[in-house]
């Protein structure tokens, strides 16, 4: 929502903050400094709001740059201590006679506030925001610099996210630092209006017939005074992105004291309908409230959204036996394959590093890649406005969980409803975006016996209950659910798992033999993962320990022998003779992995509505999963998945790999439509290729796709040629009557023996288990000198 009152934003560099110890800066009498030019806080360090502590202590010279190496070990000392932020401000003279509130749109994750001396509050949670009524205590001289001083104390950040979850994403677990970031991460606004307020909006749409909609609201009004008087809500519907009759109407209401929930409808007789972008336009309303009481306006605001309508269907083929939830997504009637990536953001895991512009350049990224939906899993943050709005406009709809990740949580009352209230403040920020298409509430809660003995499932199903009262977006419980846990919980078998063991696992079993296996109606994460590019490496990675690879590398989450068994599969060695072979061979056995394991479950359609690859990018330099690295450079496995995730695509099925020379390839040609509409009178051209580039067999069929379809079009008969371990190529396109290629792809297959294949790979597989029976799990074991310090 943008509200139209008074206001003074008061983000930006002019901020200072200092460290103390826990309790002490009260103690000094801080929070009692005077708004004057010289003071005690002349000397602190610069700041910048939104932000985070760490950014800010790299910026004063405090901490060394914390990307860099180990460095973020070493930052650790910072945890220890509370940080006090201050700015100042002037109000204008329009302010005096209103109604005054100093609004947070979030703090991570606990602080206190004082105004001019004054206490104010404390608040505790990240992504709920939070105000004070600053009417008494505003002053209106104009001073040097502002006559009003705000002092925020940042408490030490909680340690234990077991306490913490759902009011704060996970800083604990196989991916993280080790650092919990904290800090003022949202802006800070003095806002002034009348008697009334308007707090937020609620916006959902019913489809009717034809071409119809209707637009029903609820405007949350607060009544700042004592008495109940009438309001006059005029409200204006108009085209945000498109040329459009607009509408309006107004409506009255009476008040009382406090907070009162105002309804209205709004019929559209010809709507345009907001979808996601492989299925039409992305359109956009505006609606703008004004509140008048006796002809005088008290307060103003506007809010952008879609008029679009989600529901959940069945997934065809399953008894119910091995489903109960519908897990198929229907944009307003028609079905959405989700062709997802895990989010795996914000881009910086320090805030004060975001910006829109990054935002805009990643989420650009997305979409080129033919990606659709993204999925913000546990591990990460529901995102800003800003990404939201973004993603209404580029048309890529969002999977959004809460922050509850891989951790057995206790429903004691105090913890439950800060909870409940933390989620629900979360879903009414970002309801009325017609991007967000299902709210989940837990990331890996039901995956071992200690989940099982605790309260997750009672939990997950009170936040369902709970967002259930601010929208009607979906909901589902958590991911996965059909694991071997989650069936002790009482969940059917077929609906939902992460297909991550293969790369766990690595060598363990073969990518053919894996995905090949699974049948589930949703796969919400599967993964692989490459080095970033040596020029990325050299930002985060010390001169000394890029070659041969140093501590570093572990502590950027390489997990250095599973890179090298992946390499294996995909090459049939290691390729680690030098920095750059190992780098540009992982990029590609990433993607190679990747196209094959998405184009599987997208074959599959659509007892398979949705597929994720596991991340898209993620939030610190790492050596791991992305298929862009944090600097925004794109890897090799980027473009394999633009072309498995193409919405019209000719895929090759094979069930192995490897052919010895001489053998026919066995294999077929399908073609997968997401398009909501055919296509007729298409050639299907196929080619063979040698190591060298050379053609040695090929052929054109005509073809046809149905609309939002998946179908086997053509076995392919070939002999391969080559010797072991050579890698061929068999290349497909398909072009219309016109001559215009409409799509194409290629697929990398080996020459060798497939079962030779199998039994080296168990070989390493077992190798790497030994490794870490004796030198453990952490990345020490890479570096057996670690474990030698004299």
């Amino acid at each position: 929502m943008k509200p139209k009152a008074l206001e003074i934003d008061l983000s930006g560099n002019h901020w200072k903050m200092e460290k103390i110890r826990p309790g002490a800066g009260v103690m000094e009498g801080w929070h009692k400094l005077p708004s004057e030019y010289q003071g005690t806080y002349f000397n602190w360090n610069q700041a910048s709001v939104p932000g985070d502590v760490y950014t800010d202590l790299q910026r004063a010279g405090e901490i060394d740059d914390i990307l860099m190496g180990r460095n973020m070990g070493k930052a650790k000392w910072a945890h220890e201590y509370e940080y006090w932020y201050v700015s100042k401000f002037n109000a204008p003279e329009e302010m005096q006679g209103k109604k005054i509130e100093l609004l947070f749109e979030g703090v991570d994750y606990s602080c206190e506030v004082w105004l001019n001396g004054q206490y104010l509050g404390k608040h505790e949670g990240m992504y709920s925001d939070f105000s004070f009524d600053i009417t008494s205590k505003t002053r209106f001289e104009q001073w040097f610099e502002g006559c009003n001083i705000v002092m925020i104390k940042l408490d030490p950040p909680p340690r234990n996210y077991r306490r913490v979850a759902g009011k704060k994403f996970c800083f604990s677990g196989d991916y993280m630092p080790g650092l919990v970031p904290f800090g003022i991460w949202r802006p800070v606004k003095v806002r002034a209006s009348g008697i009334a307020r308007i707090e937020n909006f609620r916006i959902e749409s019913d489809l009717l017939e034809g071409d119809a909609a209707n637009v029903r609201v609820e405007v949350e009004v607060s009544n700042l005074g004592y008495n109940p008087f009438e309001v006059t809500l005029d409200s204006v519907l108009k085209g945000e992105n498109f040329e459009g009759a607009e509408q309006s109407q107004s409506n009255t209401f009476r008040v009382g004291p406090g907070k009162n929930t105002l309804k209205f409808e709004i019929p559209v007789e010809q709507a345009k309908l907001w979808w996601p972008w492989d299925m039409g336009d992305q359109n956009l309303y505006q609606l703008d409230v004004s509140m008048k009481s006796d002809g005088a306006e008290l307060d103003a605001a506007s809010e952008v959204f879609g008029i679009r309508e989600v529901k959940m269907e069945m997934n065809p083929g399953f008894t119910e036996d091995e489903v109960e939830n519908p897990w198929t997504f229907m944009i307003n009637g028609k079905r959405h394959f989700l062709r997802s990536n895990c989010w795996g953001g914000p881009p910086s895991y320090f805030y004060g590093r975001n910006s829109f512009k990054k935002y805009e350049d990643r989420l650009n990224m997305v979409k080129e890649a033919n990606v659709n939906n993204l999925r913000i899993f546990g591990w990460h943050p529901p995102e800003v406005p800003e990404f939201y709005e973004l993603c209404d406009r580029l048309g890529i709809t969002v999977w959004t969980n809460f922050g509850f990740a891989t951790q057995a949580f206790e429903a004691t009352t105090e913890f439950l409803y800060g909870v409940l209230d933390e989620c629900k403040a979360t879903v009414v920020q970002r309801r009325n975006h017609p991007s967000n298409i299902i709210w989940m509430g837990g990331e890996e809660v039901f995956f071992s016996d200690a989940h099982v003995d605790s309260d997750n499932k009672l939990i997950m199903e009170e936040i369902g209950k709970a967002v259930a009262e601010v929208t009607n977006i979906p909901y589902s419980l958590a991911s996965p659910l059909s694991g071997h846990y989650g069936q002790k919980l009482g969940f059917k078998p077929k609906e939902s798992t992460h297909a991550n063991e293969h790369y766990y696992g690595a060598g363990h079993v073969l990518m053919e033999d894996y995905y090949g296996t699974m049948d589930y109606c949703v796969i919400p994460e599967l993964t692989a993962a490459s080095a970033p590019s040596v020029e990325s490496l050299k930002k985060f990675i010390p001169e000394n320990e890029l070659w041969p690879m140093g501590p570093s590398w572990g502590y950027h989450w390489a997990d250095i022998t599973i890179l090298k068994l992946l390499n294996v599969e995909v090459f049939g060695d290691t390729r680690d003779g030098s920095l750059e072979e190992f780098v540009d061979s992982t990029q590609l056995a990433h993607g190679i992995i990747a196209q094959y394991a998405l184009e599987h479950f997208r074959r599959r359609k659509p007892r398979v509505s949705a597929v994720a690859l596991c991340h898209f990018m993620t939030y610190l330099p790492d050596i791991k999963w992305g298929i862009i690295d944090y600097y925004g450079e794109k890897k090799v496995a980027f473009d394999y998945v633009k072309r498995a995730y193409q919405p019209l695509l000719p895929s090759l099925e094979y069930r192995k790999r490897r052919f010895k020379a001489g053998s026919p390839l066995e294999a077929s040609v399908w073609i997968v439509n997401d398009h909501q509409f055919a296509y007729e009178n298409l050639t299907l051209n196929w080619a063979v290729e040698n190591p060298a580039g050379e053609v040695i067999d090929s052929g054109s069929h005509a073809v046809s796709a149905e609309a939002d379809s998946s179908a086997e079009v053509l076995p392919l008969n070939t002999t391969i040629e080559g010797e072991d371990y050579e890698l061929f190529k068999v290349r497909l396109e398909l072009v219309n009557a016109e001559g215009d290629v409409l799509s194409s792809n290629f697929h990398t297959l080996m020459v060798g023996d497939q079962e030779a294949a199998i039994d080296r790979s168990k070989k390493l597989h077992a190798e790497m288990n030994n490794e870490k029976e004796a030198f453990g799990k952490g990345y020490y074991r890479y570096h057996e000198e670690l474990w030698d310090i004299d």
